[in-house]
């Protein structure tokens, strides 16, 4: 089936990082963003894009991942495989080991979706489970589809200026929900995973509020009163507009992300009718 919004991700981990001066701040706000401009790089900037987000900001807008062939959409996949393999290996993204999807509106052709990226609908501010994830747009939607960024080293700055008293909840972690996709309902839940902790690698942030709301559904295990606590001001930091920063991918731009540090959500769209 065609469909005139179409943009697709990959996923991959990263190789080692390079040097590269003048990084954006890790703990930037909509504010610092503002006054010194998103991170935005040539695609033949690979040490600098590498850098960024391992030590920067976490995130990186590319221009010329498919500039040989503007709206062609199997050249476009192409391009992003090979932009993904020069940033580290590729990973599969389900369970069919696809490491490249398409994303677009298929609720009139999909039984359901437990991944939420092939409907149309809002996606939360949450981190995948892969290093990086890779998006480039070949066609922007009719309406809507806004992207959402917000730095997990902020989100934790706020904990620990407000109520450093849940910062060990999150430590601590939670229980998730692992969809099987293939059978409507059916999956595991596993865990607990810290959700905000510091790692070999600095800090590593792991969230999506409804698959921990699943798994608390699938176990039958009530989360306790600190819990919800930490799981509700983890949101509201998330979605604040002052640490929130909002931008629509256009034709030919490539968003890169460091999942690990950066929560990325997307608004609600409407595809084109053909």
């Amino acid at each position: 089936m065609s469909k005139q919004q179409k943009v697709f991700r990959v996923v991959s981990r990263n190789n080692a990082d390079a040097g590269c001066p003048v990084l954006h701040a890790r703990d930037w706000t909509r504010a610092d963003m503002e006054s010194r401009g998103l991170p935005r790089f040539n695609i033949g900037d690979l040490a600098r894009i590498q850098t960024e987000l391992a030590d920067g900001a976490g995130f990186v807008l590319v221009e010329g991942c498919n500039a040989d062939h503007p709206g062609d959409a199997e050249e476009a996949g192409l391009a992003l495989r090979r932009l993904g393999e020069s940033l580290g290996y590729l990973l599969p993204q389900n369970v069919k080991d696809e490491t490249l999807v398409e994303i677009a509106d298929f609720s009139d052709v999909d039984a359901f979706d437990d991944r939420g990226y092939r409907s149309p609908g809002e996606l939360t501010p949450h981190t995948d489970p892969p290093p990086m994830l890779a998006l480039h747009c070949v066609r922007a939607a009719r309406t809507g589809g806004e992207n959402r960024l917000v730095s997990a080293e902020t989100i934790r700055e706020r904990f620990r200026a407000e109520c450093p008293d849940l910062l060990p909840v999150l430590e601590t972690g939670f229980m998730y929900y692992l969809p099987d996709e293939s059978v409507q309902g059916a999956g595991v839940f596993r865990g607990p995973m810290p959700t905000l902790i510091d790692g070999p690698g600095g800090l590593s942030c792991v969230y999506y509020r409804p698959f921990i709301d699943r798994a608390v559904t699938q176990s039958g295990k009530a989360l306790s009163a600190i819990e919800t606590e930490a799981l509700d001001r983890f949101d509201t930091y998330a979605a604040d507009d002052d640490l929130q920063i909002r931008f629509t991918l256009q034709p030919g731009e490539t968003l890169i992300l460091n999942n690990f540090r950066v929560l990325h959500a997307r608004d609600t769209f409407e595809d084109w009718p053909e």
